[in-house]
């Protein structure tokens, strides 16, 4: 959004050649101005580029695979996409050309097709989430991998987050959420939306503990010279690396869709928050829409039907309870 948005060089310059186009309907230019932003806000933070006319496809690259570890819809990244496109048509004497789609899938191996919305349901058992956080609980205090995938996990588990808004989480965040008992979710947001989640009390525990090691100004998981996305691939490999061996037959079969079984992944754990929390409002009395509306909030989408999707086989269950 365009208040959590700073002014930098190259916003600048994309502002001045919005002014000079007429090219599209008011609305679309909107539109494209406001997904170029975000871009441009992506590329200013992790490539600090300085000049638009140095744009070029691993600048594209980076934000759409952050795009897709933040779960955005195929369609909506081939939204940014054209949007990118346009804006880049628009800029004199550009050093180097944007590939189109089809060969950003053949050269950088990008896959940007649809996938179905729903997949069955992608949440953990108990019994897996208290292994493997048992696991990387005991190898969290000689390798900091483990750890960051440890307090990721809790956040994922208890809170709803996304991995991306859970690893950008910088230290005033953190104590914000201490001192009033809300996570404030800012900009690492997908589609850079903001919103309030209750900190957890697992949360809370963790991150006492945690921020005894963060330095002021610091990013709680990332390290001084690291990208996010970096910090990012590193949790999600570890996990990837060491799940197989937790995995239980009753999760297998949790998590089967069309004959095959989803592995057990961050964003499965906000599947399991979702059920936890639409379960918890409708024992207080409340109807399946009021809960899903409270609980859509939580987890940044704001629309009831994509709450159906993480309820997967449990939908008919709660919905009728």
């Amino acid at each position: 959004m365009k208040h959590n948005i700073k002014i930098t060089p190259l916003i600048e310059q994309m502002e001045k050649l919005f002014r000079h186009t007429r090219t599209g309907s008011f609305k679309t230019r909107a539109r494209y101005k406001s997904s170029c932003r975000n871009f441009l806000d992506f590329v200013h933070k992790e490539f600090k580029l300085k000049n638009i006319k140095n744009l070029q496809d691993k600048h594209v690259v980076a934000y759409i695979k952050k795009r897709q570890e933040e779960g955005v819809s195929p369609k909506t990244i081939k939204n940014d996409l054209v949007a990118i496109r346009y804006l880049h048509d628009m800029i004199p004497n550009a050093k180097y050309q944007l590939s189109d789609n089809d060969d950003l899938k053949k050269l950088y191996e990008l896959k940007l097709d649809k996938t179905p919305a729903v997949k069955g349901d992608r949440g953990w058992t108990d019994e897996e989430y208290r292994n493997i956080l048992s696991f990387v609980n005991e190898k969290a205090s000689e390798n900091k991998t483990a750890a960051d995938t440890r307090d990721v996990m809790i956040l994922c588990r208890t809170m709803g987050l996304r991995v991306a808004e859970a690893v950008a989480m910088k230290r005033s965040q953190a104590e914000e959420a201490l001192r009033t008992g809300i996570y404030q979710v800012r900009g690492e947001a997908k589609n850079g939306k903001w919103r309030q989640v209750p900190l957890s009390n697992e949360a809370r525990q963790m991150l006492l503990n945690r921020l005894k090691i963060v330095n002021r100004g610091e990013k709680v998981f990332v390290g001084p010279n690291e990208k996010t996305h970096h910090a990012i691939n590193r949790v999600e490999k570890f996990l990837e690396n060491h799940r197989e061996k937790f995995v239980t037959e009753e999760g297998k079969q949790k998590r089967m869709y069309k004959g095959k079984s989803s592995p057990l992944t961050f964003h499965g754990l906000r599947y399991n928050y979702v059920q936890d929390r639409i379960k918890e409002e409708m024992e207080k009395g409340y109807s399946f829409e009021q809960a899903a509306s409270f609980v859509t909030k939580e987890v940044g989408h704001e629309r009831i039907d994509v709450i159906k999707v993480y309820l997967g086989n449990k939908n008919v269950l709660l919905i009728t309870d």
